[in-house]
């Protein structure tokens, strides 16, 4: 009796080559564990030596099973066939799963992976834990012609729990698959490269077990499935890195990855499988999660969107649900399927919930940070998803799938359709017992397109086509969109023109403030106000020579009103003006109260002294030309100029001032004229439009339409230029005349202000996070490292008690490390710090920390660290990881402007570049000789940003002053040295005992 055989080759075909790619392949898996009751399936891929490690917590598969579902093609359970195998077990106290597979052939996609696959697997049952089952394959034999699938011996192991499968173990089964080839005839070179592979094939899963992270775990007792790949696909590590991808959109592996469970949508129960895909850099010591949950969309992000639309399409695809627009709420919205025909659809009823941003930052309601953010998630994720069951179906929500066909719409008329893929995220919900007509494909690349699907399709074409209609267009008959937008176009148009009026002040103030103290640090004032009052002096003594009394009384009140002048050109070139109604950053505003002082100061010492050494000179003069020049005259001459500039000071600024206010007078009545002239428009087309109407042909229901028509267009423009005129009105009410009141330019500027010191307390927050972050990866990588100095140096010790010329070296390599791993103790996150406990630090320590860490690079800029006695006896209690950092930034801050000077003393000599340590009966004292700190920097060196340092953070000293306080000492500057440098001084603000932190 003839009767079909299975060709090997079917096992290739149905599983490698039926797959869309390694992405869908793994997602496939994760269904698997799905299926099987798992709460964890986690991924581990190590770059170095090519190892895909997939472990689940699931039921596991007993022998009998692994043999009867495992090795056999289309198994039903995966349909649940009343005939064939039983379903899954169900643990107990777990609801029951919906199965996510459908053909039985989704484990034949591991052949993807690569070409070699030991299998682990123990069952949980009713009657407790069973025996390891292990299984090996190289899908590779499934290639070869003239195989059937029961010519291939596939080698099954069983181990009892408490023994798990060592190197040897596998040997003996790589050996055995081996046998399916070492005696074939006639082997060509496929069969060789596979018998290469397998003796190639050195894995020990007891070693692999110990460096996996924790999760899922077989040994001992534990349940659950491993599948241990080696060496994987050349493409996996293409596909996790996006190699022939766009680097601004999701790579292949988190496109079918992310979002494995729906877990975007507010409200959301926690996902019945939680996933981690963990890729092991080149050292092993580093892994990146390309899954974690908040890499994909969030509840918080749905909620945020500026639209959102959610609701529930019934078995003849009708719509009701709310659509939120802007933050307005539409319940019970309705929008109709008219395709149907009035017959129930073959898709079902489902359900739909979808966010959307506005791709404009000047149109949405986000903050322009979360904006940007959210636009490039979008641009790397975004679309529509589909999730049956709570569990996500390939491909729908691929950013390259646009399966609704929403671009190809928007690209004929974007205000028209107004959705675009990638600017909404979303989900479709549907579930096997209700949507079981939806079918996906073999190979997984969607739903077969059969009329269900094609139902499901056409009826959300239809409702993204009728949401623009109803509530995104112009004429739209919910009006909230166009007009929320319009709103904050304007807003965003004032924003724009406020902020480039606003940073055009700040900048002219800025470039003033650097001006004035560049000249200020350089001297220019004393000197050119001194050279000024030395011309007046040499042009007053001709006033000696001159016979007339009346001339030389003229002549020097010339002189003293030219010198006035001068001196007054000279206090203004070194005045400047604070903009009003414009809020300063807080450096600016410190930069201006540093300017104040100054400027003061220059009052006092320079131009008030010069004026009074002008004026006596003057009165000296005239008494030595017997000039006829009394006080009252020369009072008078000074109250003359004032008179005559303050009078073109004042006319000047009333003319311009009447000048604007004419200007805004006419440009007020034209803008209410216009409103006037736009609404009698409006009136005048309604009224045509009402004598134009033939009303006696019209029903009842369409006299009534005809007139609300009518009435709304009369509201919407009343409303419209009521609005505008309000708004004219608003602004005008601002205005304040009264000098001694807060008017609505000094609202202005401490509004700006407060939100200038929050934006800039934003950014150093952010900047310090990111330094977190970065440290929190670099300790991660140096922790392995230093265990493994940390082992290597216990080993050593070993052999330097038995060996005398190995102690010297081993004490000083020792000594070198602990001075390291105490350094590197700083990397660690505050959250994951260990106890410690207070110790003595000695300044000698201290010194020779700074001499190891800093010797070289004294040595380049020639500078010398000089520790008196006073600081290497001095001792305190403290945490050395707290204070040595302190040192360690004021020690690389003296080098730093040590090594930007090149002072030299009165011969010509370079004077010597030093650091100095040196202790008081307070603490610790560190100064340089360096350039010093001016007098307006002193208040601001610890504030959190300020740095004068070209690059600089503005955060050493801020963090330094921060962590000090934290352990009870305290930093603070001193007065600078008669030599110049600064002075710092490091100590305790109080004696505490020793304790623990």
């Amino acid at each position: 009796m003839a009767g079909f055989r299975t060709s090997a080759r079917a096992v290739d075909m149905l599983g490698r080559q039926q797959i869309a790619g390694i992405p869908t392949a793994i997602n496939e898996l994760f269904k698997n564990a799905f299926d099987a009751y798992a709460d964890q399936v986690e991924v581990d891929y190590y770059r170095s030596d090519k190892l895909f490690v997939l472990r689940d917590d699931g039921i596991g598969m007993t022998e009998e099973e692994f043999l009867s579902r495992w090795l056999t093609l289309g198994t039903e359970s995966k349909l649940g066939a009343g005939g064939g195998l039983a379903l899954p077990y169900r643990p107990h106290g777990k609801p029951e799963r919906p199965l996510s597979g459908e053909k039985g052939i989704g484990r034949l996609s591991i052949a993807v992976l690569g070409p070699q696959v030991l299998v682990l697997t123990r069952a949980q049952r009713e009657d407790g834990v069973h025996d390891l089952v292990a299984a090996f394959l190289h899908w590779g034999i499934f290639e070869l012609p003239g195989l059937h699938l029961e010519d291939i011996a596939i080698p099954v192991r069983t181990f009892p729990v408490g023994r798990f499968p060592g190197k040897n173990d596998i040997r003996e089964m790589t050996e055995e698959f081996a046998g399916n080839l070492r005696d074939r005839e006639g082997k060509g070179e496929r069969e060789k490269e596979i018998l290469a592979d397998l003796d190639a094939f050195e894995l020990d899963p007891a070693e692999v077990a110990d460096y996996l992270s924790r999760g899922p775990d077989l040994r001992e007792d534990g349940v659950g499935t491993w599948f241990l790949i080696s060496p994987a696909s050349d493409l996996l590590e293409r596909d996790i890195d996006g190699v022939d991808h766009d680097k601004d959109r999701a790579t292949p592996m988190e496109k079918a990855l992310l979002g494995f469970g729906e877990t975007m949508i507010p409200g959301h129960p926690p996902p019945l499988l939680k996933t981690a895909f963990r890729v092991h850099a080149k050292s092993d010591l580093h892994f990146n999660d390309l899954i974690t949950e908040d890499a994909f969309f969030t509840p918080k992000e749905m909620e945020n969107a500026d639209h959102r639309i959610r609701g529930q399409f019934d078995e003849y695809g009708q719509f009701q649900g709310t659509i939120s627009v802007y933050g307005k709420e539409h319940p019970d919205h309705i929008i109709n399927w008219r395709e149907g025909g009035g017959k129930p659809t073959r898709c079902k009823p489902f359900r739909i919930d979808v966010g959307t941003i506005q791709g404009e930052a000047r149109n949405t309601t986000l903050p322009p940070d979360e904006h940007a953010r959210m636009v490039a998630k979008l641009n790397r994720m975004g679309g529509l998803y589909i999730y049956r069951d709570g569990i996500r179906i390939l491909p729908y929500g691929d950013t390259d799938f646009d399966w609704l066909d929403i671009e190809i719409r928007r690209s004929k008329g974007a205000g028209f359709y107004f959705f675009s893929y990638r600017r909404i995220f979303g989900v479709v919900s549907i579930s096997r017992a209700d949507n079981g007509a939806l079918q996906e494909k073999a190979g997984r690349e969607g739903f077969a397109q059969n009329l269900a699907y094609r139902q499901l399709r056409s009826i959300l074409k239809n409702f993204f086509i009728q949401v623009a209609a109803d509530f995104f267009r112009e004429d739209s008959p919910h009006a909230r969109f166009s007009e929320k937008r319009a709103d904050l176009e304007r807003l965003e148009e004032a924003r724009r023109r406020r902020e480039k009026q606003v940073t055009d002040k700040r900048a002219k103030l800025k470039t003033g403030l650097e001006q004035f103290f560049t000249d200020y640090d350089a001297g220019k004032p004393e000197r050119e106000t001194f050279a000024l009052a030395e011309r007046i002096e040499e042009r007053l003594k001709v006033t000696v020579t001159l016979d007339d009394p009346e001339v030389a009384a003229a002549t020097l009140l010339d002189l003293e009103t030219e010198a006035r002048s001068e001196l007054k050109e000279l206090r203004e070139n070194y005045s400047l003006a604070r903009p009003r109604g414009v809020g300063l950053s807080a450096k600016l505003e410190r930069e201006w109260g540093n300017y104040r002082r100054e400027r003061d100061a220059l009052e006092e010492k320079v131009f008030r002294p010069v004026a009074e050494l002008i004026e006596g000179e003057v009165t000296t003069r005239a008494e030595q030309a017997a000039a006829h020049l009394d006080r009252r005259r020369r009072i008078q001459r000074v109250m003359e100029e004032l008179e005559k500039g303050a009078k073109k000071v004042t006319r000047s600024e009333q003319r311009t001032t009447n000048e604007r206010v004419g200007q805004l007078t006419d440009e007020v009545r034209q803008a209410t004229r216009g409103s006037l002239v736009k609404m009698e428009e409006v009136l005048r087309r309604a009224w045509d439009r009402f004598t134009r109407a033939e009303l006696d042909g019209l029903s009842e229901e369409e006299a009534v339409a005809f007139r609300l028509a009518l009435e709304k267009e009369i509201e919407t423009a009343k409303e419209g230029e009521a609005d505008y005129l309000q708004y004219i009105r608003a602004q005008l009410d601002r205005v304040n005349l009264d000098p001694d009141s807060f008017g609505s330019l000094d609202e202005l500027e401490a509004v700006e202000q407060k939100a200038a010191a929050l934006e800039e307390r934003a950014d150093a927050d952010l900047d310090l996070t990111q330094l977190g972050m970065a440290l929190g990866i670099i300790e991660h990588e140096f922790h392995g490292h230093t265990r493994i100095l940390r082992d290597s140096v216990r080993d050593l010790k070993a052999w330097a008690d038995l060996n005398d010329g190995l102690k010297g070296l081993y004490q000083d390599f020792r000594n070198s490390f602990e001075h390291l791993d105490g350094y590197l103790t700083l990397f660690q996150p505050l959250n994951r710090r260990l106890r410690r406990s207070r110790v003595a630090v000695h300044g000698n320590a201290i010194e020779t920390f700074l001499g190891k860490l800093f010797g070289e690079r004294c040595r380049r800029h020639q500078v010398t660290i000089e520790a008196t006695r006073a600081f290497q006896k001095k001792t305190v209690t403290t945490f050395p990881s707290s204070i040595l950092p302190v040192f360690v930034n004021l020690t690389d801050n003296a080098l730093f402007w040590l090594g930007e000077r090149e002072a030299r003393d009165a011969e010509g000599r370079p004077i010597p570049r030093i650091i100095k340590l040196d202790a008081d009966e307070r603490g610790y004292l560190f100064s340089d000789n360096g350039r010093g700190i001016p007098d307006r920097d002193r208040a601001a060196v610890f504030e959190q940003g300020f740095t004068r340092k070209p690059g600089g953070r503005g955060l050493g000293l801020f963090i330094s002053r921060e962590v000090l306080r934290g352990i009870g000492f305290t930093l603070e500057l001193l007065d600078a040295p008669a030599g110049g440098g600064a002075v710092f001084r490091i100590g305790p603000e109080v004696n505490d005992e020793t304790d623990e932190e």
